[in-house]
């Protein structure tokens, strides 16, 4: 299976997307890349944790029909100057991420040099991102909650496994602790709200 985050991080970095990105969160290139491979694993991970609580599936597949199986990346212009299209974006991290958004914008801060105002457009600009690659995945079909779970949980172990930063992020949110289950656990155990 094809790692979301992997193929989302090449898209941004073809062409001038990942300069049409800096410019509309006003962050340097190698910053919002940086934040970008830290931030999408946060994001698949918090969805795959949303996925397998009550109700959590069908929030995520809600916010995949706003986006109409379309993904960001492929009309990135469109999408960063559209009427709305990034501005959606907000509502989407800040319902995936909850409580922790803050949190995780500061360590992404932290580690990029990114002002954590900056960090929190890269997030609103990732989500849509996800949202969008997730439901090309699924050719726009309505998942249960057991396969979006499952599929969910193999790209947030992807990710992880990707993404030492990010991993190491959410080890450090939660002071070093470690878990039976590894970094899934670890993660679960970050993002539960």
């Amino acid at each position: 299976m094809d790692s979301i985050v992997e193929n989302l991080m090449k898209q941004v970095g073809t062409g001038d997307n990942l300069s049409a990105i800096s410019k509309s969160v006003g962050g340097d290139e190698k910053g919002v890349q940086s934040a970008l491979s830290m931030g999408l694993p946060m994001i698949v991970g918090s969805m795959a944790n949303s996925a397998s609580k009550p109700g959590g599936a069908d929030m995520i597949t809600k916010m995949m029909g706003q986006m109409g199986g379309s993904n960001p990346v492929d009309n990135l212009s469109g999408f960063l100057g559209g009427s709305g299209g990034a501005a959606g974006g907000s509502g989407m991290a800040s319902m995936l991420l909850g409580s922790q958004m803050g949190t995780i914008q500061n360590a992404i801060s932290q580690k990029t040099g990114l002002p954590p105002a900056v960090v929190g457009k890269v997030l609103e600009i990732a989500t849509p991102m996800v949202m969008g690659y997730i439901g090309k995945m699924t050719g726009g079909k309505q998942m249960d909650q057991k396969g979006l779970t499952s599929l969910l949980g193999e790209q947030s172990n992807m990710a992880m496994q990707s993404s030492p930063d990010a991993a190491n992020m959410a080890k450090q949110l939660l002071g070093g602790e470690e878990s039976s289950s590894g970094v899934s656990g670890i993660f679960k155990k970050f993002l539960g709200k």
